[in-house]
């Protein structure tokens, strides 16, 4: 799968002229606020995603009002056009050619992986940054999943809903043992989804992990609650009943789950350095791109932003030498373009307006 072509309209700083892809690796190159990362998330939002960010759509667009993004895919020689637009009035939309599309059918057409800076989340920030890790896999890896994650959001705030209100007692005791019922299949279905997904991901992970060195080779990602069953939460949401109306909020539910990431047995948030927190995530999205290309037997896209910020010569050429072969791969650098005459498609970035292969000697000279 590749973009060959991405149209942003009304989206961050970001020109409304088409930027055109090719095969292999692309490198976006500018200064700090040219719209660099805002075309990597375009690309995102464009393949089902929600922002690397973490921004909320009224944030990328200037006054707060509406955006689009359309871009024309090539999946195995068939064409596809995609669309994805937001407004405040009317929220997120997809479009399939002429015709709507869920975010689920979208992410199916165009897998990708993105690596950003905010993602050392994953090892150093709270449970809710590996969750949606969990989530985003399991999507990617088996999109038809997605309903299963649906049900168990619908069920958790009907749940929370009673709760919160208070209606949970003996008036409302049958309607909150439905929803409890609910709570526990979907919920079940959906640790059995993230085990499953995880286990898919470790057979990637642990061979990257060891050719990184010994002090990733050690390195174990556990998701304990995959092992309980329908009835276990069941249970669990029984024990748990009185604080939860004490509180008006379900207590137990794979919306609390977590990875357990450790060394040797030991917390990694606790111990490994900047430096390794960066190589390690690097690592994880990388095994991902693995598992969601294989699952889906095509190369899935894959972009990383900000790739090489504070990384030395020789880790960046380690961390190119690791891209995925046959991708289409999307880096974002502040460095010098000319560093990759040669070595990949370079875009240039000036003020939300996209150049290719045109270093900034070039585009001072052109007046551009």
């Amino acid at each position: 799968m590749r973009f060959s072509e991405i149209n942003p309209h009304s989206f961050r700083n970001l020109s409304p002229d088409p930027v055109f892809f090719g095969e292999g690796l692309h490198v976006v190159a500018g200064e700090n606020g040219q719209g660099k990362t805002n075309l990597l998330e375009a690309a995102a939002l464009l393949c089902g995603q929600r922002s690397f960010r973490r921004a909320k759509p009224s944030a990328c667009a200037p006054g707060g009002e509406s955006f689009a993004i359309s871009g024309r895919l090539d999946r195995q020689g068939s064409p596809e056009r995609l669309t994805v637009e937001w407004s405040r009035l009317a929220g997120r939309r997809f479009l399939r050619g002429e015709k709507a599309a869920t975010f689920r059918e979208v992410s199916a057409l165009a897998p990708a992986v993105f690596l950003a800076p905010e993602h050392r989340e994953l090892v150093a920030g709270s449970p809710d940054a590996r969750r949606r890790f969990l989530d985003r896999l399991v999507l990617g890896l088996k999109p038809a999943a997605g309903e299963d994650l649906a049900r168990y959001e619908r069920a958790l705030a009907e749940r929370n809903a009673l709760l919160a209100s208070g209606r949970a007692g003996a008036p409302g005791a049958e309607e909150l043992e439905t929803w409890t019922e609910e709570l526990a299949r979907w919920g079940a279905a959906v640790r059995r989804h993230r085990a499953e997904a995880l286990n898919e991901w470790r057979a990637f992970f642990e061979p990257l992990a060891r050719e990184a060195g010994a002090q990733f080779s050690s390195i174990r990602a556990d998701y304990p609650a995959g092992e309980e069953t329908m009835e276990d939460l069941r249970t669990a949401c029984e024990r748990m009943l009185p604080v939860e109306r004490r509180r008006g909020h379900s207590l137990c539910g794979p919306h609390r789950d977590d990875i357990l990431l450790a060394r040797s047995g030991r917390a990694l948030a606790a111990e490994a350095s900047s430096g390794e927190t960066q190589r390690l995530v690097a690592l994880v999205k990388l095994a991902e791109w693995h598992a969601v290309s294989r699952a889906r037997a095509e190369a899935a896209l894959f972009g990383a932003d900000d790739f090489d910020a504070g990384l030395s010569r020789a880790s960046v050429e380690a961390f190119l030498a690791a891209m995925p072969a046959g991708a289409q791969t999307i880096l974002t650098t502040a460095s010098d373009p000319g560093l990759w005459k040669g070595r990949a498609a370079v875009i240039w970035m000036r003020a939300g307006r996209a150049l290719r292969q045109a270093p900034p000697a070039a585009l001072s000279a052109s007046g551009a």
